[in-house]
C-alpha cells in the first residue's frame, strides 16, 4: 500500500525530464537503451501502482491517448521480435484512443519493446504484450509518455470517497 505518493510521483518527473533530454546516436551505449527501458517499464509500473491506490485523480485516470497501431503479418517469437519491419504493416497505420491503464499494462507486460529514433532523439516506442503481439504492434509516442509520467507525477487529489454499489456490493471509489 503506497501512503505517500510523492515517493513515487517525484521518479516519475525525474523520467519524464531524462527521456525529454535523451539522444540516440550511432554510438549510443548498451547502457544507455538499459537506462531508456527501465525508466519507461518502472515509470509504468509506478503509474499503474499509483492508479491502484487511487493516488490520482479520476479526471487525470480517464484521459485518453491517441496511439497508432500496426498489423501483425508475421507470427512473433524469442528469435525475430526486433525485426518490426518484418513482422507488423508498417506503410499502414490505425489509430485508437486508450486511457493511461490500458497503456501502462502494454508496457508492463511488454513482449516487444523498442525504443524509437527521431531527428532529435527519441521519438517514441514500438510496443505489445505477450498476449497482442501477433495481433498488433502499437507506436507511443514519447510525447503521450512525458505527458503521462507529469499528469501523474504532479496529480495530488485532495478528497477521496468509497461507497459500495447497492446491485453488485462492489466497494466503488472516486479521487478528486
Amino acid at each position: 500500500m503506497i501512503w505517500e505518493s510523492c515517493y513515487w510521483k517525484e521518479p516519475l518527473i525525474k523520467s519524464a525530464s531524462y527521456l525529454r533530454r535523451v539522444r540516440l546516436t550511432e554510438r549510443t551505449t548498451e547502457r544507455t537503451f538499459v537506462r531508456i527501458e527501465k525508466e519507461v517499464l518502472m515509470g509504468f509500473y509506478s503509474v499503474r501502482k499509483l492508479l491502484d491506490t487511487y493516488k490520482v485523480s479520476d479526471k487525470c485516470k480517464q484521459q485518453k491517448y491517441d496511439l497508432m497501431w500496426h498489423q501483425n503479418i508475421k507470427k512473433v517469437t524469442y528469435m525475430n521480435w526486433h525485426h518490426i519491419d518484418e513482422l507488423y504493416d508498417l506503410n499502414r497505420s490505425n489509430s485508437e484512443s486508450r486511457d493511461i491503464r490500458f497503456l501502462c499494462d502494454k508496457f508492463i507486460h511488454s513482449y516487444i519493446f523498442l525504443p524509437v529514433e527521431g531527428e532529435s532523439g527519441l521519438d517514441g516506442f514500438f510496443v505489445t504484450s505477450d498476449r497482442l503481439k501477433n495481433d498488433k504492434c502499437y507506436f507511443v509516442s514519447l510525447d503521450n509518455v512525458v505527458s503521462i509520467f507529469r499528469s501523474v507525477g504532479r496529480d495530488y487529489p485532495s478528497n477521496f470517497q468509497q461507497t459500495v454499489n447497492p446491485e453488485s456490493g462492489e466497494i466503488e471509489s472516486s479521487a478528486w
